[in-house]
């Protein structure tokens, strides 16, 4: 026999947004990685020069740090490590990279690029 054709699953889709994350100095540039979402239900979120963590279980806001230098400095990509949701790479405008631990709020290393 032939295998089944697969059934088309309909999803209902809201018409409003379930919630809305105000999300000021959000550059808006194609090419910067600016939000990245845990395994474990957190988002980052670079705005302008500072990493943000929000927490979708719990609702909580969390500032994980602010680069050095002012001027033009902004955050140009944020991802997490694959597994755990405890460390965070940040890379900034300079061309340097961190690697955070968040859980601990602490930069564990810096690599100048």
């Amino acid at each position: 026999k032939k295998p089944s054709a697969s059934k088309i699953i309909n999803r209902q889709i809201p018409d409003a947004p379930h919630r809305i994350l105000d999300a000021p100095e959000l550059k808006d540039d194609y090419y910067l990685n600016l939000l990245s979402w845990s395994d474990t239900n957190v988002l980052a979120v670079a705005l302008g020069p500072t990493v943000y963590l929000w927490d979708a279980t719990s609702g909580g806001i969390d500032e994980l740090c602010t680069l050095e230098g002012g001027g033009d400095a902004h955050i140009s990509s944020v991802a997490w490590v694959q597994e755990g949701g405890s460390h965070l790479a940040v890379g900034a405008s300079d061309g340097s990279t961190q690697l955070w631990d968040v859980h601990a709020v602490k930069q564990l290393r810096s690599m100048e690029g």
